[in-house]
């Protein structure tokens, strides 16, 4: 028989199970593998039938755990409430973001909480547990190293919307706000190479999508001008954490140090953030390296102190106001839509260029503009 037709009829067989209560809201579907036994068809076959039910809001699809009937009974009175997980509140970039958030939710009726979660994954947890059951949805910026996969896709069997702001889980296909971070990491590498630098450095936040982005478009920069890529000039979080701001600066300083006892060390130094770059200005103080007569460096997000610290930081500008005003935005479209398609918004950044690279200032723009992408299917 037509693929179609039995993923149809697959698709028909536990739709009927689960609107006559056989399966119950919150219940598991069986696995992949029970479906194929007991229908005798291909894994794809089983696949295309959850998704369209997917696809319904009938079903939640949870990575490493399995399908689930979401509870889809509406309260009877939506609290006004709207909760933002941030990794610091302490950071001007995030900040601003609460800022941006706050004034969009006054704008549609509600209030914002905010809960700070120390980019600590076990905090995430506790506040997801603490404020379910309180607020209408989350705007999240997932703590980095993740496990909170399976609260998550309880959010989503439970009908608990939530955003994905500045980073965000990739396994989880939801409505999501970022900046344009491939273009950023571009930007900000073609700066330092139109420079002439070959040997550029780069300094990492621990790991994160807004990393492995800017680390893309700093490797498209490189493949424009035909300088290969060597691992070896990437470097990656050293040692313990420690409490905000001089996690940052400790990490830029120690990864500056690491970078310049390579063989054939960076003229250059791309950190992935204005305070790693703050770290290594320090650094690079502290032993008598000029900047940027000896070494380069850019910086990301375009805080506050970029145009405080000596000299003057050359950095990629996010619009993290905005980007607040778009997640809560999101938010509230998905509580009044639960069914709508998600939308990843991408917002553009600047190049806004001061003495750390350069002896003028300037502004590069991004020709990337906001886009809103509607992928089939919400959910997962």
């Amino acid at each position: 028989m037509d693929d179609q037709i039995l993923y149809r009829q697959i698709y028909h067989a536990l739709k009927a199970d689960i609107l006559n209560g056989h399966y119950p809201p919150g219940s598991q579907l069986p696995t992949e593998s029970e479906l194929i036994q007991r229908f005798g068809v291909s894994r794809v076959t089983v696949r295309n039938a959850l998704s369209l039910l997917q696809r319904e809001g009938l079903v939640a699809r949870i990575p490493a755990k399995g399908t689930f009937v979401r509870r889809n009974e509406v309260p009877s009175s939506t609290p006004k409430l709207i909760a933002l997980l941030a990794l610091d509140v302490q950071l001007d970039f995030f900040g601003k973001i609460i800022r941006g958030a706050e004034q969009e939710a006054a704008a549609q009726g509600y209030k914002l909480l905010v809960c700070s979660t120390d980019n600590d994954a076990e905090k995430e947890r506790q506040c997801l547990l603490e404020l379910q059951s309180h607020v209408a949805g989350f705007v999240i910026a997932p703590a980095t190293g993740n496990q909170n996969h399976a609260h998550y896709g309880q959010l989503l069997v439970q009908g608990i919307p939530f955003v994905f702001v500045d980073r965000y889980l990739p396994e989880f296909n939801i409505d999501r706000v970022t900046s344009d971070n491939v273009q950023g990491g571009y930007l900000a590498t073609r700066h330092l190479l139109e420079l002439g630098h070959r040997r550029i450095g780069v300094i990492s936040a621990r790991k994160a999508t807004t990393c492995t982005e800017r680390l893309r478009g700093y490797q498209q920069a490189l493949q424009e001008f035909d300088v290969p890529f060597d691992p070896a000039l990437v470097a990656h979080a050293v040692g313990k954490r420690r409490d905000g701001w001089d996690e940052y600066l400790h990490q830029g300083g120690a990864q500056t140090r690491a970078l310049l006892n390579v063989p054939d060390p960076p003229t250059a130094l791309f950190a992935m953030n204005d305070l790693l770059a703050a770290g290594a200005l320090r650094y690079l103080r502290e032993r008598g390296i000029a900047v940027p007569e000896q070494i380069a460096i850019v910086g990301y997000d375009g805080m506050g102190l970029s145009d405080l610290v000596s000299p003057s930081l050359t950095t990629v500008e996010q619009q993290s106001l905005r980007m607040g005003a778009e997640a809560v935005r999101l938010l509230v479209r998905r509580i009044r839509e639960p069914d709508s398609p998600a939308h990843h918004v991408i917002l553009p950044v600047n190049l806004r260029i001061r003495a750390s690279t350069a002896g003028s200032v300037a502004l590069v723009t991004s020709s990337v503009f906001l886009t809103t992408s509607q992928v089939k299917g919400g959910g997962f």
